[in-house]
């Protein structure tokens, strides 16, 4: 039985480690990590031990579960977490982007000035 203070407690650093891992396998595949992968993902030599904390998490409401097949986790509203961006991801974002536009000047050239003022600190 899941009580309320159950729902409202803090995850555990444990917790958050297998939830951050889950999260980011789904984001990145587009499909969900099996118990295996979670411990090699988070270097924990026990299945046991993330099947403990994957229960924790779907007891707090932060992962679902729809059958007991693989593959078969699926984050909830609670855990979802507002993607955030950083400057190497925008940095990524603009070599990506420059390889796609090297034949259009106007575009490389603002590509090119935004990279600049990121690494020189003139944009945060």
């Amino acid at each position: 039985m899941t009580t309320k203070t159950t729902l409202e407690k803090p995850l555990r650093r444990r917790q958050q480690d297998v939830y951050d891992f889950v999260r980011l396998f789904i984001e990145e595949k587009g499909y969900s990590p099996t118990i295996r992968e979670i411990a090699e993902g988070i270097m924990l030599a026990s299945a046991s031990t993330v099947h403990t904390h994957v229960n924790s998490l779907i007891r707090k409401g932060y992962l679902t579960q729809s059958s007991s097949g693989v593959r078969t986790l699926a984050l909830t509203k609670k855990g979802k977490q507002p993607k955030v961006v950083t400057q190497a991801g925008i940095l990524k974002w603009i070599k990506e982007k420059g390889n796609d536009h090297q034949h259009d000047s106007e575009i490389a050239a603002l590509l090119i000035d935004l990279q600049e003022s990121i690494q020189t600190g003139r944009i945060c």
